[in-house]
């Protein structure tokens, strides 16, 4: 959703970015998919002066979609944080540094060790986690 809200507000005055970004997060937020399709078309309605930021959303909401296959909590933990995309960067920073590395396993433990220094400064909770992991829990039984 960041990806979404970001390559839209590039055809958007930066006067409007509050009053466009609050109608795109009504569509990620909605608590159901008919209620997405619906703040999406209104979405096109109060913007249709800006088609080119709208067009984004229209183009790309099969991912906005795939939210919806998941329980509240989960997708709102999923489109409330920047964690998996911070996580994605640091890991980033460790292999962009090396030209080459001598094998597989020497990525595997370098991203393991940025992994590790990564999770220590995790101090923050993730709100509602325990209704968040019992979600989890239902939904990937075979993966545990």
């Amino acid at each position: 959703m960041v990806h979404l809200q970001r390559n839209s507000l590039r055809y958007i005055p930066t006067k409007h970015y509050k009053d466009f970004c609050r109608d795109a997060c009504a569509i990620y937020a909605a608590v159901s998919l008919q209620a997405a399709g619906q703040a999406l078309e209104e979405l096109k309605e109060k913007w249709a002066e800006y088609p080119s930021a709208v067009r984004v959303w229209i183009d790309n909401f099969e991912h906005v979609e795939r939210l919806f296959d998941l329980p509240a909590p989960i997708r709102r933990m999923v489109y409330t944080t920047n964690m998996i995309e911070g996580l994605h960067s640091a890991l980033r920073k460790v292999t962009r540094g090396k030209a080459a590395f001598p094998n597989d396993e020497a990525v595997f433990k370098a991203l393991f060790l940025r992994v590790m220094d990564i999770v220590k400064k995790w101090t923050m909770p993730v709100p509602n986690w325990a209704l968040v992991l019992g979600q989890i829990d239902l939904l990937f039984t075979d993966l545990l």
